[in-house]
């Protein structure tokens, strides 16, 4: 089968976010399944491509350019951060992935930078192929200016709140979830959160109509991680290597972290990890508010990553209160922050919400426990230990707060200095899984899509 998958990112080209490596690893597994793979992105901004890229066996880029456009890295930005370079920029990328999208046999695209492009299809008219719309993340919707509807080629009867009006502006994800053959996200779990207003980001009602009105349910498929890259038995970048038959290195990975970052070289101190985006989506400024009650468990705490200056400011205010035992560490590469898990005993994640979530997955790659909060794709992937003890991998908690955070830390602290930790650990290795079971659901979704037939296009 032709795919056509339609990104802003792709690892390892240009990579935004987590997204890049997603479309990739998905890419990379349906390749392997047999499928004809094109991911097509924007053309990178400063970066000179040839128009296809062979990705890897099964799987090619092509970067669309956009004459006279400047590439702006707003993709996750605040609304306004070079807003009207973006509306342009996005929408005639929509129009010229639009023009290439009949030649395959499924179109996906992921979030709203190409949620345009079904549809543009639709508004076409004429028979189309299906397609298929990935949330990875609600709160990312396109908002743009009425004019945005002139760049995508489209009159003002698409102005309206059943088409692409949004509170008076246009919003290019809205365009998708209306228009698109089957719409998906990235956990069972977050895409039942995503149908009620506390975490619908205003869109809910879409949702729901679209359920109503025939276009189907979302769909929710866990994300998986590169078991090649994220691979302790083989990783060049660690102290040594460790496995679930062998954990003796991650010992000494510890030791060599600890003393890379010039913290306290005790090794029998726990060693607690926060590893992401720095914003409250993420409950960073929860981990900021947790370091000193963390530090008097006994633990050493390292955080890592880039987002809201405010929040930064205050983890480094809060790490430097405890030199020896805490340290803000900015943004990592990709080889320290697997340092960084391989060294760790527990890796937090009060996320206020998850859809997905990848961290926690590489977390468990590396041995290193999941102290997190029960929501999204954090429910799917983890299994409290206290419910489960047989098969636990992780300590969940509910509130988003200080207090729960610190007792969820304690909880797993108390398991890590018990007789059941080496099984826990092992468990944890054991459990992180690949992208061959997601690339199979998304391989059955289009066999279903396909064999309906040609979806019909109309305005």
């Amino acid at each position: 089968m032709r795919l056509l998958h339609v990104a802003a990112e792709l690892a390892p080209i240009v990579r935004f976010g987590g997204i890049a490596d997603g479309v990739a690893g998905l890419a990379r597994a349906l390749a392997r399944l047999g499928h004809d793979v094109t991911v097509v992105i924007p053309a990178p901004p400063g970066i000179s491509l040839d128009p296809e890229i062979p990705i890897t066996p099964g799987v090619r880029a092509r970067v669309v350019t956009i004459p006279d456009v400047p590439a702006h890295l707003g993709i996750y930005g605040r609304e306004g951060d070079g807003e009207h370079d973006n509306a342009r920029r996005f929408a005639l990328f929509a129009r010229a992935v639009s023009a290439m999208a009949r030649d395959f046999d499924i179109v996906h695209v992921h979030d709203w930078p190409g949620a345009a492009v079904p549809y543009l299809l639709r508004a076409a008219g004429g028979p189309g192929p299906p397609t298929v719309l990935t949330i990875h993340n609600l709160a990312f919707q396109g908002i743009f200016p009425p004019e945005t509807l002139a760049l995508l080629g489209l009159g003002p009867s698409h102005f309206h709140p059943g088409a692409l009006e949004f509170h008076g502006r246009v919003n290019l994800l809205k365009a998708g979830l209306l228009a698109a053959d089957a719409v998906t996200t990235v956990s069972p779990t977050y895409a039942r959160e995503i149908l009620d207003p506390a975490y619908g980001e205003l869109l809910d009602g879409v949702l729901r109509a679209r359920a109503l009105q025939g276009g189907g349910s979302v769909l929710g498929i866990v994300n998986g991680i590169d078991l090649e890259a994220w691979d302790p038995t083989r990783d060049k970048a660690l102290a040594a290597p460790f496995s679930s038959d062998d954990l003796a290195g991650k010992a000494l990975c510890k030791r060599a972290f600890l003393a890379e970052t010039g913290l306290d070289p005790d090794a029998s101190r726990p060693l607690v990890a926060s590893l992401g985006r720095i914003v409250p989506q993420k409950g960073a400024d929860l981990v900021a508010a947790a370091i000193p009650a963390l530090c008097r468990t006994g633990a050493t705490i390292v955080v890592a990553g880039a987002g809201d200056e405010p929040l930064e400011h205050a983890l480094t205010t809060a790490a430097a209160a405890h030199p020896t035992h805490a340290r803000f560490l900015g943004p990592i590469p990709d080889t320290s922050a697997r340092r960084l898990l391989a060294a760790a005993d527990i890796l937090i994640m009060p996320s206020r919400f998850e859809p997905c979530g990848v961290v926690q997955l590489e977390a468990q790659r590396y041995g290193a426990i999941p102290v997190a909060r029960r929501t999204g794709g954090l429910t799917d992937t983890l299994v409290d230990e206290a419910e489960h003890p047989s098969r636990g991998t992780a300590f969940l908690f509910d509130a988003p707060t200080v207090d729960a955070l610190v007792r969820a830390v304690r909880r797993a602290l108390e398991h890590l200095s018990g007789p059941e930790a080496a099984s826990l650990r092992r468990r944890v290795l054991e459990t992180s899984p690949g992208w061959d079971r997601p690339a199979s659901l998304y391989a059955h979704l289009y066999g279903r899509l396909s064999a309906s037939g040609t979806v019909p296009c109309s305005a």
